[in-house]
């Protein structure tokens, strides 16, 4: 079959606007969705990013504050008696991080106690965001095209798509090798564009390997530039001459809601139907989609046939295409879990079962190391979150590694220490307090973590997984249905009632502090809640609970609360 840019122009038409008034705007939905993350690079990007200014979140941050970040981290002593070499890369990074991962600048903003306290962790924030956009640029979001390409690719084929059909070609055996072959796709096609002339003409001879990919994620990169080689070989030519055909089109992209509704869907399925042609008509190896065989989606052609069919064979007339993707079979080595095996309900469960476990095992230790009873959990519940989320986390993520026990130990280490030193951060920058510190033990990490309870982590991930898990599964045997969830709704609201009363009891304690310090005489009677709140959070409650809370007075100083009250 010949070239024919009007059929291509139709075929991708068709796809857009005659599938349905859903069809079209799930595709607008999937377009808006790929332009806010910057995969498409057009007008829609700069349109879809502005409706963060509407809702407050704007994109650019204020100059001041970026101003005094950098001045911070200029003068700061680590930085000081660096190289000027040294000095002169933590200035470029700290300037590429501030030009475009505002979030993380606002953050440090939020509470500048912590930013001076902490310098260290500061610059820390700052390196692995920078390494985590890298990331996600040359790797991620490259790799999202395919997962477009794919869902463009089976809107040709049915009305009815779900959108996390995007995700079809990720999956585990082969994400990696995908991201890996677009990485390599953007490198080329980036070296090629400094040429200009070249740029052009390898953009069209490499134009299918995304699609390519979204049929066949497990290819490699020679040869998924191999086949789209051959496929466009002779093509370019026309190819560039279609896309000139649609140059109308093209206009309609400058416009903002436009080119997001009409243009975006349109040039996406334009390559698609290019793609099928050459599928069709190009002796290529390697296609492993017989779905993609059938003839395309037509309304038109389907009821014409449902109505020549009659009731006896309307069922066979025409079905949904099969895709090879849809599900995957998933091997599971043997002594390896399935995390699914475990609801939500399940994990809310495990949750507080070691909220509970965690603090039983505080208490126990201070009396054993400092003869004392001290509630070790929040302000009067019995738990403690932090041992909760790490219980958790061994068992959705590590029960799968329960036949080697030595990844299992390393990978424990790793995922608790995270969740700790996150904890101890949050802890810190919302509360200014530090409900503990490691800063005297061997190998810590600015007093969060420590190498003994990181080890410790990992003998516990290994009780629980050998021993723990097994009580607990007998356990939800027989708490089932409407037990389970009045246990896990009680509980729920419990913890939620216990967080929302910790900050105020907080609030509490640090207004007094700050009144006691600032010499502050009360004229006014308080009203009923600010009695209630003195009389529930004493400063011998407090105490126990937050030892180590802090707060700034007005020169900056940092004030312990415990030494004034003293």
């Amino acid at each position: 079959m010949d070239w024919n840019r009007k059929q291509l122009r139709k075929g991708a038409w068709n796809t857009v606007f005659k599938r349905g008034l859903m069809a079209w705007m799930a595709m607008v939905a999937v377009c808006f969705i790929f332009s806010y993350l910057g995969v498409d690079d057009s007008s829609q990007t700069k349109f879809v990013k502005g409706i963060d200014q509407v809702l407050g979140q704007e994109t650019e941050h204020e100059a001041d504050n970026v101003t005094i970040l950098k001045e911070y981290v200029k003068n700061m002593p680590m930085v000081e008696h660096m190289s000027e070499k040294k000095a002169e890369t933590v200035a470029r990074v700290i300037d590429s991080v501030t030009a475009k991962q505002t979030w993380i600048i606002k953050l440090l903003g939020a509470n500048t106690a912590y930013v001076e306290r902490n310098p260290g962790e500061v610059i820390v924030m700052l390196l692995i965001s920078a390494l985590i956009m890298a990331v996600v640029h040359f790797f991620i979001q490259s790799a999202a095209i395919v997962g477009k390409c794919r869902y463009a690719m089976e809107c040709r084929y049915s009305d009815k798509v779900s959108v996390n059909r995007m995700f079809a070609p990720f999956h585990r055996h082969y994400v990696i090798r995908l991201m890996w072959v677009m990485f390599c796709y953007n490198v080329v096609m980036t070296l090629w564009w400094l040429t200009i002339v070249g740029g052009v003409y390898k953009y069209y001879q490499y134009r299918m390997v995304p699609y390519l990919l979204a049929e066949n994620p497990r290819l490699k990169w020679r040869d998924a530039k191999n086949m789209s080689r051959e496929m466009t070989r002779g093509y370019k030519w026309k190819m560039f001459l279609t896309d000139l055909s649609c140059i109308h089109v093209w206009m309609i992209k400058a416009i903002p809601v436009a080119g997001l509704l009409v243009a975006l869907p349109f040039q996406m399925e334009l390559d698609v139907e290019m793609y099928f042609w050459f599928r069709q008509n190009i002796g290529v190896e390697n296609f492993v989609e017989e779905a993609f065989n059938a003839a395309p989606y037509n309304k038109k052609v389907i009821e014409a046939a449902y109505q020549s069919a009659g009731d006896a064979g309307v069922a066979e007339v025409w079905t949904k295409p099969a895709y090879i993707l849809q599900d995957v079979a998933v091997e599971v080595p043997e002594g390896m879990k399935v995390k699914s095996e475990y609801s939500l309900r399940d994990f809310i469960f495990f949750f507080f079962v070691f909220c509970f476990i965690g603090w039983l095992w505080e208490v126990v230790l201070y009396i054993v190391m400092d003869h004392v009873l001290v509630n070790r959990g929040t302000m009067y519940g019995p738990w403690l979150p932090v041992y909760g989320v790490g219980g958790v986390a061994i068992i959705f993520l590590l029960d799968r590694f329960k036949a080697d026990k030595a990844k299992l130990f390393a990978m424990a280490m790793v995922v608790c220490g995270i969740i700790e030193f996150i904890a101890s951060w949050a802890l810190d920058f919302f509360f200014n307090s530090q409900y503990w510190d490691y800063k005297n033990e061997f190998l810590n990490v600015n007093g969060r973590i420590c190498i003994a309870y990181a080890v410790l982590w990992g003998v516990i991930s290994i009780v629980l997984v050998e021993i723990a898990s097994e009580i607990l599964d007998k356990a939800i045997d027989k708490i089932q249905g409407r037990k389970k969830v009045i246990i896990d709704t009680i509980l729920t609201i419990l913890i939620v009632a216990e967080t929302l009363f910790t900050v105020w009891g907080v609030y509490v304690y640090k207004a007094r502090a700050k009144m006691i310090y600032n010499d502050v005489v009360i004229f006014e009677e308080k009203n009923a809640i600010g009695k209630l709140g003195d009389k529930i959070f004493t400063n011998e409650i407090m105490e126990k609970v937050f030892p180590n809370i802090r707060f700034l007075d007005d020169e900056k100083n940092e004030v312990w609360i415990k030494e004034l009250m003293k």
